[in-house]
């Protein structure tokens, strides 16, 4: 594993002052408010059934409707390098945009994946769930319904 250029425990955000590395270490993978706690109200609030979480699956989706084989990746902007606004970091641009693409690779490795096994995926983006839920659920009931 390559050494992160900098000192991420003393450079300080324009985030309350917090370095790097403290404000990094508060992002949660699972149980995030903006992508899958988000999504969890919406699918209550429509009334779709049968989704579960944290099932063990290649690439971990975030939500999997085992009986339909649909597994569902909330992507945060950020993480996945969505071009929705400019959230190019300022310090160590060249190391977050290795992270970044690295994380595009990933997710297409294994979309890909996932598809050669009978799997449907969707991805949505954080930006989507927050501005536009109800394309969510179309695109939901689309591939539910295939």
């Amino acid at each position: 594993m390559s050494k992160w250029p900098g000192n991420a425990k003393r450079i300080k955000t324009t985030f309350g002052g917090l370095s790097r590395s403290a404000l990094m270490s508060r992002i949660r993978s699972s149980g995030n408010i903006t992508t899958e706690l988000r999504m969890v109200a919406l699918l209550r609030k429509v009334g779709l059934k049968g989704w579960r979480r944290h099932v063990e699956l290649l690439g971990k989706p975030d939500f999997v409707w085992p009986s339909a084989m649909l597994a569902i990746f909330i992507d945060g902007c950020f993480w996945h390098g969505h071009n929705c606004r400019n959230l190019t970091p300022k310090q160590n641009a060249a190391a977050w945009k290795m992270k970044i693409t690295q994380n595009q690779q990933r997710d297409k490795r294994i979309t890909r994946e996932l598809r050669q096994h009978g799997w449907k995926v969707v991805r949505i983006w954080e930006c989507a769930l927050k501005n536009k839920p109800e394309n969510i659920i179309k695109r939901v009931n689309q591939a539910l319904a295939k």
